[in-house]
C-alpha cells in the first residue's frame, strides 16, 4: 500500500502568508538537531521550513545519505527518481489525516575540512489543509543519521479569515 503524502507545492507568488507559530526544535539527538523555523499560513495550506543541522560523525552520515540518494535514485527508475525525500522523514497530521510530507525546494551544505565537519539542510514543506481545531502534529527522524524519532504538537495561532489578513502582491 503505498504511503499516503502532503506532495510538494510552490508557495503562493500573490500573497504573504500569516506567521502562526514562531520557531521551535522539533527533535534532538547527540550531533543532530531537526527545527521549524516557523508556520506560514495561506487560505490554501500550510508552509513548514524546516531546518537539519548535524555535526561530526551525523554530519557525515546525513551527507552520505543525501549523496547516495541524489546518485542512486535516478537509476533506480522514475518512482524512486521522483521520490524528493532527503533523510529527514517528516510526517503530518492535520485533522487526524496523518500523511508524510514531501519536502519542496531545498538547499544542503556540507564541509570537508574534519576540524569542522558540518551538515545543514533547509526545506520547505507545504500541507494542502489548515487544521480545523488549529493543531498539527510534526513527527520526525533521521535514523540514518542517528536523529531519533520525536513528535511535536503545535497550537497554531487564529487560522480564520487568513484570505483577509495575507498581504497581497501586485
Amino acid at each position: 500500500m503505498p504511503r499516503l503524502r502532503w506532495p510538494s507545492a510552490p508557495l503562493p507568488r500573490d500573497e504573504l502568508g500569516v506567521v502562526v507559530h514562531g520557531p521551535v526544535v522539533l527533535a534532538r539527538s547527540p550531533g543532530i538537531t531537526a527545527a521549524l523555523r516557523y508556520v506560514l499560513a495561506h487560505p490554501d495550506g500550510l508552509h513548514l521550513p524546516v531546518v537539519l543541522r548535524a555535526e561530526g560523525v551525523q554530519a557525515e552520515a546525513a551527507g552520505r545519505e543525501l549523496h547516495r540518494h541524489r546518485v542512486t535514485a535516478p537509476a533506480q527508475g522514475p518512482a524512486v527518481a521522483a521520490d524528493p525525500w532527503t533523510g529527514l522523514l517528516v510526517t503530518v497530521d492535520a485533522d487526524g489525516e496523518q500523511r508524510t510530507a514531501d519536502p519542496g525546494r531545498s538547499h544542503s551544505s556540507a564541509r570537508s575540512d574534519p576540524r569542522s565537519d558540518s551538515f545543514e539542510s533547509e526545506a520547505g514543506y507545504w500541507i494542502g489543509r489548515l487544521p480545523t481545531d488549529g493543531r498539527l502534529r510534526l513527527t520526525v527522524s533521521g535514523p540514518q543519521a542517528g536523529l531519533a524519532e520525536a513528535t511535536t504538537v503545535l497550537e497554531l495561532d487564529d487560522l480564520h479569515d487568513l484570505a483577509d489578513r495575507v498581504v497581497r502582491l501586485p
